[in-house]
Parts: structure tokens; C-alpha cells; sequence
């Protein structure tokens, strides 16, 4: 059985650097699919979210509509409350039994994985897969070494970089700009018509 990768996140909203380095991954490591697990409320942005969690769910499902290897979970909705990754992974875990769950993380993260809640059960449950950037390599070596027999369930990864952040899109609707190229039309049309990020 192929893997299944999955990407968590707020996608306040999902852009498309979300989309294609989910494909980037997919084709990669020859992945079953990629399943996007939008958070209820992310731990590390409490008091932080722009868009309701319904809303966000919504533009997540527009932005991977039609793909086939894409897959949406509400697994953190039915908890309704902040959900550590190591919570939904033990649940992604049962549904998902006979297969590797590759948990899809930024270089970014990885200097901060030791203070995740539950790391090393997590790492019984995952396999993280690094998306590489310039600049973390010292970091990724130093989170291998810190977790010795745990260093070979972190994958790197060498995608192109999608120079797009939600923080961008959401700077740009306040501005009144187009956003052609950085979000799925459909997630664009969303916004406008529901006026997010005014």
C-alpha cells in the first residue's frame, strides 16, 4: 500500500503554495493521496484566526475540488476545540491502519518539533516529510541528530519555492487587489462574496 501524506494546517486561507507543494510531495513519494486536515483551532495561532473555521474548511474543499489525489478531513471539526497533531494522528491512525501517514511539515518547523506536544508518540504514529529551504540545513541536522533513532522518519524534501502566504492574500483583500495566481478562483470568489479579510 502507498503512503498517504497528509497536510495540516490553518489555511487562513489555503493558497496555492499549499496545493502545489502538496503535488510536488505526491509525485515525489509516489503517495496514494495527500488528505488536507483543516484545523478547528490551531494550538500555536490561538486568538490568531481571521476567517471562521467553517469558512476555512469551505475555501479548502474549492481549492482541491476536481484534483483526484486530494482529500479533505474534518477530523479536528468533530473535536470542535484545539487539537494537537498528536491527537489527530492516533485518529487518522485507526482509520488508516496498514499504511505509512507521511504528516507534510515546512523547514521552518522543524527547529520547533521537540516542543510539540506528544513528539515521541508521534513519531511511532508519522513520518515527517521536510519540504526543504535554503538556509535549514543546520537546523535539519540538528533536529536528526537530537532525535537519533527517530532521525530516519524525517524525510527531506526539495520542492521549488512558491513565493505566496496567507498572510500576502490576506494583506492584498484588505488592499483591494487581485488575487490571480496566488488562490484557486473559486477560493477568490469566496472571499469576495463572503467579504473575508476586510
Amino acid at each position: 500500500m502507498k503512503p498517504l501524506g497528509i497536510l495540516g494546517g490553518s489555511f487562513d486561507p489555503i493558497h496555492n503554495g499549499h496545493t502545489m507543494l502538496a503535488r510536488d510531495v505526491y509525485e515525489q513519494l509516489g503517495l496514494e493521496q495527500v488528505i488536507f486536515i483543516p484545523a478547528y483551532i490551531a494550538p500555536h495561532k490561538i486568538g490568531r484566526s481571521f476567517a471562521s473555521p467553517t469558512d476555512r474548511y469551505r475555501m479548502t474543499e474549492l481549492a482541491i475540488a476536481g484534483v483526484p489525489y486530494f482529500s479533505i478531513s474534518d477530523v479536528e471539526f468533530k473535536k470542535k476545540n484545539i487539537s494537537y497533531t498528536v491527537d489527530t494522528m492516533r485518529v487518522m491512525k485507526k482509520v488508516y491502519p496498514l499504511q505509512d501517514l507521511f504528516f507534510i511539515i515546512g523547514a521552518d518547523s522543524v527547529a520547533e518539533l521537540q516542543t510539540w506536544n506528544g513528539i515521541d508518540e508521534l513519531f511511532t504514529l508519522v513520518k515527517f516529510v521536510v519540504v526543504y529551504r535554503p538556509g535549514y540545513d543546520e537546523k535539519i541536522a540538528l533536529a536528526k541528530r537530537h532525535f537519533g533513532k527517530n532521525a530516519d522518519r524525517i524525510i527531506v524534501v526539495h520542492t521549488p519555492e512558491y513565493a505566496v502566504s496567507s498572510t500576502t492574500v490576506r494583506e492584498r483583500v484588505l488592499k483591494g487587489l487581485s488575487l490571480t495566481g496566488m488562490v484557486a478562483p473559486k477560493v477568490e470568489k469566496y472571499i469576495l462574496e463572503h467579504g473575508l479579510y476586510k
